[in-house]
């Protein structure tokens, strides 16, 4: 009764039963239909969703942020990164204008430097594939634009191993084993 009357959920609301995410297909006095959105039903007693966490994603609108992660390699120019980014971002039809899309030096990270695209879709529906859809725009303006999105790397220093020759002073490569076998 308290679902009902209360209007904390209704038909059509998106929420997030630890975890789980679905769409409120039916509020009863006893149990609540939920589908998720791998299309299966949930029947919820309403007891669990009174006493338990519950996040209604569409309780104030169908807006939702979302943030796409991007690492550029170090040297990359910081202020070209967030300029493309902040175009790709205004281009795209499902991204909110008010509130704009920010763009966000997050940190200086192992093998990159790290940026967050931080938008507001129109609609929660889309809001995975409107981010889907910035990573591939994101990925060709970069490469339009000579900036390298940033992988992993390690950098090996040898000392010593057997079959490697060591280095003579001044050399900057091993030397070369003579046919006699001597360096």
């Amino acid at each position: 009764l308290i679902l009902i009357f209360g209007r904390t959920l209704q038909e059509g609301d998106i929420i997030d039963l630890g975890g789980t995410m679905g769409t409120v297909r039916k509020v009863s006095i006893r149990a609540t239909t939920v589908e998720t959105f791998d299309n299966a039903v949930i029947f919820v007693p309403n007891a669990d969703l009174v006493s338990n966490r519950l996040t209604n994603w569409t309780r104030n609108s169908l807006t939702i942020r979302r943030d796409v992660a991007v690492g550029v390699a170090y040297g990359s120019d910081v202020e070209l990164v967030t300029r493309l980014l902040l175009e790709v971002a205004k281009a795209h039809k499902r991204v909110l204008h008010h509130p704009g899309p920010v763009v966000l030096f997050d940190n200086f990270g192992p093998s990159s430097l790290d940026f967050i695209l931080r938008v507001w879709v129109d609609d929660i529906a889309v809001g995975v594939s409107t981010a889907s859809d910035l990573r591939v725009e994101i990925d060709r303006v970069f490469r339009e634009n000579n900036v390298e999105i940033s992988f992993p790397q390690l950098d090996l220093h040898v000392r010593s191993a057997e079959g490697l020759q060591p280095l003579t002073p001044g050399a900057t490569t091993p030397t070369a084993p003579s046919a006699s076998g001597e360096a």
